[in-house]
């Protein structure tokens, strides 16, 4: 099975903003699920990653060929929902 991630970087408002949401707003619920990615300490595939997927924007979560880029709560909770059944 794949895993999911997101990809995230030092000093990134909007980063910062989604990990703040996964942790307090939805009590780390997926915290076992999610991967995190970070661009200074797995930089190798940190760049694997946003070639493969054409990232543009930080922060993004990716699981198989499914991408959101897209930080509305309502879509977060969708997307986690659909890839780990929670």
């Amino acid at each position: 099975m794949s895993k999911l991630y997101m990809l995230t970087k030092p000093n990134c408002p909007n980063c910062n903003k989604l990990k703040f949401y996964l942790k307090t707003v939805l009590n780390d619920k997926y915290k076992n699920d999610i991967t995190i990615v970070d661009k200074e300490e797995d930089f190798d595939f940190f760049v694997e990653l946003v070639k493969k997927y054409m990232v543009l924007a930080l922060p993004v979560l990716i699981k198989d060929d499914d991408i959101l880029i897209d930080m509305k709560p309502e879509l977060i909770k969708a997307f986690l929902k659909k890839h780990t059944g929670k």
